[in-house]
């Protein structure tokens, strides 16, 4: 019965009358997806970056959440400043919900220290679908808290974010959804979509072994009435172009999450699964994979604006 009214619970918590509700996805891969997190992300690499991903979470639940990202960015090439562009798109279905962010980031980025301190910003538009289709509510078959049909509606957003990037660590600030958008769902339902804000940190530590290194990560979302947050360790191992790595994420109160991917040919994938640690069952956890795409840009002159991934920083 609890699987059968997961949607509705949602519902409720969501959007019943005006209430402020989270609306952006959790990523176990977050240290692979800061120019979503992010907007001075864009263009960090300086190559032509594409990734999806994709996560289930609450498998064990019927109406689960699933979300799906794909982004893609790159410098803005024939321009000798640092400047970047990044397209993305994201698609969350809850229950009957089917929330989207469709956004374009803007990164100017410029030498500051021995590091590159990048400034970006974000337009976007969210757009909320509510499916009322075969809905029943009692003998009178209506609830005034639920649209008496499809409803949907769209708002436009705002964020804005640093970045900065050293040979051995990054960290980087951002806020998204900025304006609060509201989102208009009929004629009696709005859902209010909280502004939150990212912190992000991460380095790379090398071992006496030089094909052996361990990437630790951070990152602590709140939007100051709940929070999150993840501290991971990633171990690995490289030869002949190849790199294989594994580690765990911790986030307090919330989960355990296992990661184990490669990186060759210019293609990153991997897979985590989150285990809850509330009383909701190993099975329940989420699945969280990642795949993406970096290949260099040969507009570029060689050895100028050259800048390491920003996951594995040598």
């Amino acid at each position: 019965m609890r699987k059968k009214w997961l949607f509705i619970i949602l519902f409720m918590v969501c959007i019943t009358g005006k209430v402020q509700a989270q609306f952006d996805m959790h990523f176990t891969h977050y240290w692979e997806m800061k120019n979503f997190y992010n907007p001075a992300g864009a263009g960090a690499e300086r190559k032509l970056t594409a990734y999806a991903a994709y996560a289930h979470q609450l498998s064990g639940f019927e109406n689960n959440p699933k979300t799906m990202l794909i982004n893609v960015d790159a410098p803005i090439p024939f321009i000798k400043s640092d400047h970047s562009l990044g397209l993305g798109v994201v698609n969350d279905e809850i229950g009957r919900f089917t929330n989207q962010h469709l956004y374009l980031n803007y990164a100017y980025a410029f030498k500051l220290l021995s590091g590159r301190f990048a400034v970006g910003a974000q337009l976007g538009l969210v757009n909320c679908t509510f499916e009322n289709k075969d809905l029943i509510f009692g003998e009178s078959n209506n609830d005034p808290a639920f649209p008496s049909g499809n409803a949907d509606g769209n708002s436009i957003d705002f964020g804005a974010g640093i970045l900065y990037q050293h040979k051995y660590f990054y960290t980087g600030v951002s806020g998204i959804h900025l304006n609060a958008p509201t989102v208009l769902l009929g004629e009696k339902n709005e859902m209010k979509v909280d502004p939150y804000f990212n912190f992000m940190a991460g380095g790379n530590i090398p071992l006496k072994n030089p094909l052996v290194s361990i990437q630790p990560s951070l990152q602590v979302m709140t939007d100051f009435t709940g929070w999150r947050a993840d501290i991971t360790a990633l171990g690995t191992y490289s030869y002949s172009g190849k790199e294989f790595f594994g580690g765990i994420t911790y986030s307090p109160t919330v989960s355990v999450a296992f990661i184990l991917g490669f990186e060759m040919m210019n293609i990153t994938a991997s897979y985590a699964y989150e285990l809850f640690t509330s009383s909701i069952g190993a099975e329940n956890g989420s699945h969280d994979i990642y795949i993406g795409y970096k290949v260099d840009l040969d507009v570029f002159k060689k050895g100028k604006n050259k800048h390491n991934s920003i996951r594995i920083l040598q």
